[in-house]
This record gives structure tokens, C-alpha cells and sequence, in this order.
């Protein structure tokens, strides 16, 4: 199955006593497997649980992960009355009472900085992160069923141009072994040799067959790494296909070949 390098998905969940929690998930192309996390502090002790569930359906691309809450009256209630109870503690402390309106609006300011997420929490989050990434997992596969279809018209296009090539280049090398051999009938054999040795050196049947070798092999191939690597085995071959011809349908056939093979290869990099 092919998957997409870019998806993206945004799940959003109310947490009792927590808050209108949201999970988003957006990623590009990359070399490596990279995951960025943007997040409240209080929750950033999930992070490693968080990327073991990404990197459970994620082998490459650059992914960046934004969590953020609207967080529930109770919730800031329950915080506030918390920290009022400990700077309560420091009334007594001279020059409070000048400070006090300055220190309790300094609330907002820790508004849940230093509140630890508890257990239930924290397991509704990670059900969250579940589902997103399953959600994100679904978009990827879907856009790698379209490049799939790309995938299937260029094969298309690259198995008639070689089979053309093929049908081509069997005439062609045909008629120049004999043109040889009429003109050479009176030479030594020596030379005779040579010549005949360069006939058989335009023979093209090899690059052919290989190149169709590797055009059955991408057909199968679900990784952009192993598609990128098979595309420069059939550009490799194109070349040698080219430098050998001299049949002007054949390089015309080769110039289609390199076209498509550019055109796969812009598509391959959206592949994991």
C-alpha cells in the first residue's frame, strides 16, 4: 500500500474537568522521520507516549503536532482557588497587602502552567492522539491511492515506449547486419570480424530487457526510497538506450521515456 508523505488532520474532544481539547496533525515531505510538538506545559509529559503513536504509522516526512485546550471554568476554578490558598499563606508577609491586587492578577499568568494533568486525563488525551492519527493515517492512504493511479498510467506509457523500442531495434540491427555483410563480402576476415563485432555492440536487447526488469519491479514498489532508486536504474538504462540508437523513432521513444521518468519522479517524493 502506498501512503502519502502529506496529510493532515485535526481531531477535537470536550475533557470533563480538563477542557475543549484539540489534536492536529499536518505533514510534508522529508528525508527522515521528524516529529515537532507544540503543546500546553502540563501535558508535555506525554510527548514520548505521543510520538510512539505516531511513529507507529509514520516512517518518514516531517510531521508537526499542535495540541491546545480552551480550558473549562472548573478547571481554571479549581486552579485559582489553589493558588489563592497558597499565596494566602504569605498575607502575613509585610507590604503585602500594597501588592496584593499585583500578585493575585499574576494568576492569569500561571493559568495552568503548574498544574500536573491527572491519570483520566491523560488517558482521554492519548485516546485523542489515537484517533487523530488514525484519521491522518486514512488522509495519507487515500491521496497514495490517486498517486498509485499516476503511478499505474506512467507504467503505462513507459511499457508501450520500450515495447516500441523493442520491435524497432530488432529491425534495425537486423538490416544493418546485412548492409554489412554486402559491403564487407570482399574484405578480410579480420575486419570482417570487427565489423560484425561492432553490429553486435548496437544490440540494444540487454538495456531492453533490464529496463523492463526494473519497470515491473515499480509497479510493486510501496517505499519512495526504493521507487527513487529503481527511477535512476531506468534513466541509467535510457541513456544507454539512446547512445546506442541511431534510429531517429528510437531516441524520439527514449525522449518520451526520460519525460515520463522526470514526471514519476516528481511524484515519488510524496511517497513515505
Amino acid at each position: 500500500m502506498i501512503k502519502s508523505m502529506t496529510g493532515f488532520s485535526k481531531t477535537v474532544k470536550e475533557i470533563k474537568g480538563y477542557g475543549l481539547m484539540s489534536f492536529e496533525i499536518k505533514a510534508v515531505n522529508g528525508k527522515n522521520l521528524s516529529i515537532n510538538f507544540r503543546m500546553p506545559q502540563e501535558i508535555s509529559s506525554l510527548e514520548q507516549q505521543m510520538r510512539t503513536i505516531i511513529g507507529k504509522t509514520v516512517v518518514r516526512g516531517t510531521v508537526n503536532v499542535n495540541v491546545s485546550v480552551d480550558y473549562s471554568s472548573d478547571f481554571i476554578e479549581f486552579f485559582v482557588k489553589e493558588r489563592i490558598k497558597n499565596l494566602s499563606r504569605i498575607s502575613s508577609v509585610k507590604g503585602f497587602n500594597e501588592f496584593s491586587q499585583l500578585i493575585f492578577s499574576d494568576i492569569s499568568n500561571y493559568i495552568p502552567v503548574n498544574r500536573k494533568i491527572d491519570a483520566n486525563h491523560a488517558r482521554e488525551i492519548k485516546e485523542l492522539a489515537v484517533s487523530c492519527v488514525s484519521n491522518f493515517d486514512k488522509f495519507r492512504i487515500e491521496e497514495g491511492r490517486e498517486i498509485k493511479k499516476d503511478f499505474i498510467k506512467y507504467n503505462a506509457i513507459l511499457k508501450k515506449e520500450i515495447k516500441s523500442i523493442s520491435f524497432i531495434s530488432g529491425d534495425s540491427v537486423e538490416k544493418k547486419k546485412k548492409k554489412l555483410h554486402a559491403i564487407l563480402k570482399e574484405r578480410g576476415d579480420v575486419f570482417n570480424q570487427e565489423i560484425l563485432a561492432y553490429a553486435e555492440k548496437v544490440d540494444i536487447s540487454e538495456e531492453i530487457s533490464r529496463f523492463s526488469a526494473h519497470l515491473s519491479r515499480l509497479l510493486k514498489e510501496e517505499s519512495g526510497a526504493s521507487m527513487s532508486f529503481i527511477l535512476q536504474e531506468l534513466h541509467r538504462e535510457a541513456n544507454t538506450l539512446s547512445a546506442k540508437s541511431e534510429d531517429i523513432r528510437i531516441i524520439q521513444s527514449v525522449l518520451k521515456i526520460k519525460e515520463t521518468i522526470e514526471k514519476i519522479k516528481e511524484q515519488a517524493l510524496n511517497v513515505e
